[in-house]
């Protein structure tokens, strides 16, 4: 596991904030936060701190590994499907 990417954590909240249509500063109001700093960490220049990210997270309604690892999450949820490989059987 690597280390938290700070540019991508912001994209995913950037992102998220969008579908919800909540505005920067409406965002920023709601988690105690200037719009300067959202704007920062929306651009990967500051990390949100954990109280915040936990804030996002119920806003959002999802889970932290979503924000926290948005690529990881995708390809964890695919590998529960389990993959079987055929194997021909002669007699």
């Amino acid at each position: 596991m690597e280390g938290l990417d700070p540019l991508k954590i912001g994209e995913a909240i950037k992102i998220k904030r969008i579908q919800k249509r909540i505005t920067q500063s409406d965002l920023a109001r709601q988690l105690g936060l200037s719009q300067t700093h959202l704007s920062n960490a929306e651009n990967g220049r500051v990390m949100l701190s954990l109280k915040a990210l936990l804030l996002v997270r119920e806003i959002f309604g999802c889970t932290l590994d979503e924000l926290v690892y948005p690529d990881g999450y995708l390809d964890e949820r695919k590998d529960k499907h389990k993959r079987y490989r055929l194997v021909r059987w002669d007699d």
